[in-house]
């Protein structure tokens, strides 16, 4: 069949189309439901990935990151009865030493922040956020972006200055007026001045403030004095948080069982937890993946209703024009024929229902993603995946009925009544 003759069966699928206009709307929605479901999902899946891709490797794809974490069991010493607790727990500068002597071979960079407990308040408000002292290498290993401001700060990690940095979701919870730099934040019983604002993937979505890391030493130390209803908690921690970037993504997961093994061989009490980000982006991925095929599956059974939905009109209208077939056997038309025309009708319902549906996703998808709080992306893939479903759709359900009138007796046709 040329070119010719194919525009020719699309354009007379047209006709019969518009010539039943209510009819074939009705049959259109099947199809535009289930289109419009399938580039939502789509839009929504991809969204979700791209989203889950950026927060995880923000926290960089090949480190390994040890936190320290409050045990539920303690080393408590103290025997004063106004002292409830005094104890130490988490990471300690032993356990850099360690993992960093275990590494050195493979070249594995070790970087250490120093985690202050202390509340932080901004023009005497109360804020729900963490403090870090950091290095200045901290921010090549958690991609930073700068804001605004200074984000290095070289000079004041040296002179010990108080001076923060603040991420872009503390900025955004400061309310403040201007660019937010110079503000004053009170971090225990110490003030602060914001000297810079930055973007840190892996902090997103939660406050953090950034000291010079000497400065969260000096100004703070090790120890934290917790006093509530008249009894003292005295705890000490030497590192908040250690960050060790294997030299390739290929090794991270032996660095990641070096690490494991070196802290569990010095620490008796649960008081650090281990995660690796690229461990993480694998499960989330699979998760996701999972997620995709449910949600393409729904919006693939709502394809099939409206298929089935096609199917039963178009075996009506063979029905309506079965006088029709017998004339245009008469005149000349072979089975072949036939078929292509029923064929171009039912193809042309669909994949008009297919550009309708790829609209009303679109349409769709910034609704959905106010719900599910993932950013929907529309790719070009997903749309030319739609419009070709639209087009199966036609093809496999239009089989039938194209079928059907094909092979009908041009006599026996021309005599129905």
């Amino acid at each position: 069949m040329n070119f010719s003759r194919a525009n020719d069966f699309f354009k007379e699928g047209l006709r019969n189309i518009m010539r039943y206009k209510m009819r074939s709307a009705l049959t259109l929605l099947g199809v535009v439901f289930g289109i419009a479901a399938v580039i939502t999902m789509m839009g929504i899946g991809e969204g979700a990935q791209r989203s889950v891709l950026e927060e995880i490797s923000g926290l960089g794809l090949r480190n390994i990151i040890a936190e320290s974490v409050r045990p539920t069991q303690t080393n408590s010493t103290g025997s004063d009865a106004s002292v409830r607790d005094r104890f130490d727990y988490g990471l300690t500068f032993r356990d850099a030493r360690k993992i960093e002597a275990a590494l050195e071979e493979i070249g594995a960079t070790v970087n250490i922040a120093h985690q202050i407990k202390h509340s932080i308040y901004y023009r005497g408000v109360k804020k729900s956020a963490k403090t870090l002292g950091v290095n200045p290498d901290y921010w090549n290993m958690v991609h930073a972006e700068p804001v605004r401001g200074v984000w290095t700060a070289m000079l004041h990690e040296e002179l010990s200055k108080k001076v923060a940095i603040i991420n872009r979701d503390f900025f955004d919870g400061m309310n403040a007026m201007g660019d937010g730099l110079g503000e004053t934040l009170k971090i225990g019983n110490q003030y602060f001045d914001v000297i810079g604002v930055v973007d840190v993937p892996a902090h997103r979505g939660y406050g953090y403030v950034y000291l010079p890391y000497q400065t969260a030493v000096d100004v703070f130390g090790d120890t934290f004095m917790k006093i509530e209803s008249g009894d003292m908690e005295y705890s000490r921690t030497e590192i908040g948080q250690l960050i060790v970037q294997a030299p390739d993504e290929a090794s991270v997961k032996a660095v990641a069982e070096v690490v494991n093994y070196t802290l569990q061989g010095s620490h008796e009490l649960d008081d650090y937890t281990v995660y690796v980000p690229l461990n993480i982006l694998e499960s989330k991925q699979r998760t996701q993946r999972i997620l995709n095929l449910v949600l393409v599956t729904i919006a693939a059974i709502s394809l099939i209703v409206g298929g089935i939905g096609i199917m039963n009109i178009m075996l009506a209208s063979v029905t309506e024009r079965i006088p029709e077939i017998g004339i245009r056997r008469a005149v000349g038309a072979t089975q072949q024929d036939i078929l292509y025309q029923f064929l171009a009708e039912t193809t042309t319902l669909t994949l008009t229902g297919g550009v309708l549906g790829c609209i009303s996703g679109m349409i769709l998808i910034p609704l959905a993603s106010t719900f599910t709080g993932w950013q929907g992306v529309v790719t070009p893939g997903s749309v030319i995946v739609s419009l070709l479903v639209s087009v199966a759709v036609g093809l496999v359900f239009g089989i039938a009925p194209a079928v059907n009138a094909s092979r009908m007796d041009p006599g026996a046709a021309l005599r129905y009544e």
